[in-house]
């Protein structure tokens, strides 16, 4: 008899610990549904399925018009990024199979230090058009950028496809 009142009790509080167990697994799930709405978000500039802004280069050299109808991938670089001479040099390694792709590429590059060494132009050169700024400038603006590197491959009616800190990111759906 006590053998059976203490299976009993036993068995009473194993389903109470699993009811509590199943309503703190609930809050916390909904706790991290309310975070992850809060926090912003960890993709670089525009958000996918954003139309490209409208934006000219402080020299007017770069617009949207020059972009209009063609699938474009603009890479945001600068002379201080640690990571930008490797994505520089990824960027130069694909740049026949992007091109082959139709997509034009058109690099803007930030200069932090006018007397410091540029070794990315020549770098980025070979993959396409490159855009100088003089410190963070209008178009890093434009395009929501807020660090280097920054890729975005915009469709040819200026939609966004997709974008990232790497080259990969953007082209993994659209170049395998």
């Amino acid at each position: 008899m006590v053998l059976t009142a203490a299976v009993i009790v036993l068995t009473v509080l194993v389903l109470v610990d699993l009811l509590l167990s199943a309503a703190i697994i609930r809050r916390l799930r909904d706790t991290e549904a309310q975070l992850a709405d809060a926090m912003p978000s960890t993709q670089p500039g525009l958000k996918t399925g954003t139309p490209m802004p409208d934006f000219s280069s402080a020299d007017g050299s770069f617009t949207r018009a020059d972009v209009a109808g063609v699938p474009v991938l603009i890479g945001f670089f600068s002379t201080g990024c640690r990571y930008c001479p490797a994505q520089a040099e990824q960027l130069a390694h694909r740049s026949s199979e992007i091109a082959g792709r139709g997509i034009r590429v058109v690099n803007v590059l930030t200069v932090l230090d006018e007397d410091g060494p540029d070794d990315l132009t020549p770098v980025l050169e070979k993959s396409g058009t490159v855009v100088t700024e003089h410190g963070p400038g209008g178009l890093m603006a434009a395009f929501s950028v807020s660090g280097t590197p920054t890729f975005m491959l915009f469709d040819g009616h200026g939609t966004l496809l997709g974008n990232g800190h790497t080259l990969d990111a953007p082209l993994e759906r659209w170049i395998p």
